[in-house]
């Protein structure tokens, strides 16, 4: 397995004592588990099929931000990101973003396969804006344990490229706490996470500041809880 360069950090306090825990991405695939790709649209290069609705799969939506929160951005030298302000509300609702700064499904090199790509303040039409947008996954049940992966950068032996940004992640609970803020400074290529929690987590939100974007692949999910 790929080596991966990764600071994990608990900014929030859980919503429970144990509260959320990274383990292993294989472990997840080895148990039974729901997986959403993005592979029934056909291979399109950048910026591919530029979606303005929800995403529906089986047992999730994927959209820009939950309601009761408002959509922000942040400037950096390596260009512009969003970020996501403010508690959900209740019920837990989640919303697409504006025309052409919602998703994108596209072809993805690294992962070989199409990756989402969250749209950002520069928009589809622009190579800034395919990656450095904020994206939110609401389940239809809340989840023990779940994992994705994700394409930060493409290797720099010459270590030319800016330094890395920051992936945040904002675990939250059917009552719109958080459980957990996790920030993960990524290496290049493929990062394959996954957590478990002891309070089932009805939403994750990710956003970040990594030079050229994010795109997102194999989302695993309705898994049950570990035992034993």
């Amino acid at each position: 397995m790929r080596a991966l360069a990764l600071l994990l950090l608990l900014v929030a306090a859980p919503a429970d004592a144990d509260g959320l825990r990274a383990v292993p991405y294989a472990a997840l695939e080895a148990a039974p588990h729901r997986r959403v790709t993005f592979d029934t649209l056909p291979p399109a290069r950048e910026p591919g099929h530029v979606l303005d609705a929800l995403l529906r799969f089986d047992g999730v939506s994927i959209g820009k931000r939950l309601s009761g929160q408002e959509l922000s951005e942040t400037a950096t030298k390596d260009g512009r990101f969003e970020d996501l302000v403010g508690a959900p509300s209740l019920p837990l609702t989640v919303l697409a973003g504006t025309p052409r700064h919602n998703m994108a499904v596209a072809a993805h090199p690294g992962f070989g396969s199409n990756a989402l790509f969250p749209l950002g303040p520069e928009g589809a039409d622009r190579r800034g804006g395919r990656g450095e947008g904020a994206a939110v996954l609401l389940f239809d049940e809340g989840q023990w344990r779940l994992g994705l992966r994700v394409h930060a950068d493409y290797a720099d032996p010459l270590g030319a490229r800016p330094s890395r940004g920051a992936l945040h992640l904002c675990f939250w609970d059917d009552d719109g706490r958080m459980i957990a803020h996790e920030i993960v400074t990524p290496g290049t290529g493929i990062m394959s996470l996954a957590w478990e929690s002891n309070v089932p987590i009805r939403a994750l939100s990710v956003t970040n500041t990594d030079p050229g974007g994010i795109a997102v692949d194999d989302i695993l999910h309705q898994i049950d809880p570990a035992t034993g």
